[in-house]
């Protein structure tokens, strides 16, 4: 007898929600380009080295924790029909531009007009007149010229015709260029949400191809580190403990986790997770994954990704892109792969940067520099600028077998903070062996 009387009160809801306007909206396909193919966005990640502080990156986060798919199409809370997921808007050379201000970070924003369509999608509301808190950004894709517009906390007045945000982003889908350093956009890391998210329309041409979606997926954690990885260019948190995540650093489902269980749609993101990763973008809950909000969207389906857990994941080392010649701190442009000589100060002609990595890199206030020793030895790490001119001695000791990690603020040896470029960190071993790794501070 239950069963007719939970039809009959989802038959109700369904009518109540139409009746106010809130049933999960269709979203428009979207074909243009989303960056260059080399972009950092669009790169893959799985022949990258893990991270050597991985396993402290995932235990921090829950090992056992499930994974979370926070988008979809939308959920029964107590009565109210909630929009599951972040829409989109898609707009053309027609569309007029609308006055829009932004309030919390006005000197970090993009100013307007914008084409704001008359009846925008926006996050957590099915109507934008709804006065409902929560994220609320409003993300436009202009298809005639391939710019983005994206903004956070956003409010249209009466009729619609003036709107007021947090902050405002706007960005070339065509470009390598990235926020000026140290700002926030729509997201905190200061990166653009469009292109991280699972686009319905993303998901059925991977489908048809057996293929993936071509970039990382964004998500979040509790808590993150003061500290953003290229090509992030912000953070939010007061935090210095190196085994929480900056904002940036990428996340991959391990190579040997058994997909075969999941329906084909799903398999696509997990091939996409295992490809081009998660990426650290926002604060909030640990293991988040975003997509977007679309009526196309099968609910149950996306649920079994819970499946997952973060002892599911590890965490990546992108430094072999930042240390390849050409490598530009201040461009999305990943260089390509190629023979990279570097001058070694200490007149070794035999070097591998394999062992030797740092996170972030660029940095900025501090960075962490790690190494694994087979044996105990007695080793040297010290900095050099890109002239060979010592900067500072970092350690000369002896040191037990295991991992390593120096934490380096960024000072030379008199206590000054050294310049913004390119420096090359040097490990000396007392067989001789060398290993470097380059730094970029900014």
């Amino acid at each position: 007898m239950k069963a007719p009387i939970i039809k009959t009160h989802l038959t109700l809801l369904a009518i109540m929600a139409i009746a106010n306007g809130a049933v999960a909206q269709p979203m428009t396909d979207y074909t243009g380009p989303v960056f260059p193919p080399n972009h950092a966005l669009n790169t893959p990640i799985d022949n990258l080295p893990v991270h050597p502080n991985s396993k402290n990156f995932v235990a921090g986060m829950g090992e056992n924790a499930a994974l979370h798919p926070d988008f979809g199409n939308s959920w029964d809370d107590d009565g109210t029909l909630r929009q599951m997921g972040i829409p989109y808007n898609v707009v053309g050379a027609g569309q007029p531009l609308v006055p829009i201000t932004f309030v919390d970070y006005p000197e970090e924003s993009d100013p307007g007009p914008w084409p704001i369509p008359q009846n925008p999608y926006i996050e957590t509301v099915f109507n934008w007149r709804d006065d409902e808190g929560g994220d609320r950004h409003m993300l436009i894709v202009d298809s005639s010229t391939h710019i983005l517009y994206e903004t956070g906390n956003v409010y249209g007045n009466a009729n619609g015709t003036a709107w007021e945000g947090g902050c405002g982003a706007i960005f070339d889908l065509n470009s390598y260029n990235l926020r000026p350093q140290t700002w926030t956009s729509a997201d905190a890391a200061g990166l653009p949400i469009f292109p991280l998210l699972i686009r319905y329309d993303e998901v059925e041409r991977a489908l048809a191809t057996g293929g993936e979606i071509p970039h990382p997926i964004r998500f979040t954690a509790v808590s993150t580190q003061r500290a953003f990885i290229w090509p992030a260019r912000h953070y939010a948190s007061s935090s210095t403990d190196p085994n929480k995540p900056p904002m940036g650093l990428r996340f991959r489902l391990k190579a040997n986790v058994d997909i075969s269980g999941f329906s084909p749609r799903m398999q696509v993101i997990l091939r996409t997770m295992k490809k081009y990763g998660l990426i650290m973008s926002d604060n909030g809950s640990n293991w988040y994954f975003q997509g977007t909000h679309d009526e196309r969207w099968d609910d149950e389906d996306i649920n079994t990704l819970k499946r997952l857990h973060g002892r599911d994941f590890e965490v990546v080392d992108i430094s072999a892109w930042t240390s390849r010649p050409g490598f530009d701190p201040n461009s999305a442009r990943v260089p390509d792969a190629s023979a990279t000589t570097f001058h070694d100060p200490a007149g070794n002609n035999s070097l591998s940067n394999r062992n030797l990595l740092n996170s972030p890199n660029p940095f900025h206030y501090s960075t962490i520099i790690s190494f694994n020793l087979n044996a105990a030895e007695k080793v040297c790490l010290k900095v050099f600028d890109i002239t060979g001119r010592e900067v500072i001695i970092l350690l000369n000791e002896y040191l037990n077998e295991g991992m390593q990690m120096i934490e380096w603020n960024g000072q030379d040896s008199h206590g000054q903070s050294i310049a913004t470029g390119t420096y090359v960190c040097h490990l000396q071993h007392q067989d001789g062996r060398s290993d470097f790794v380059k730094i970029m501070r900014f």
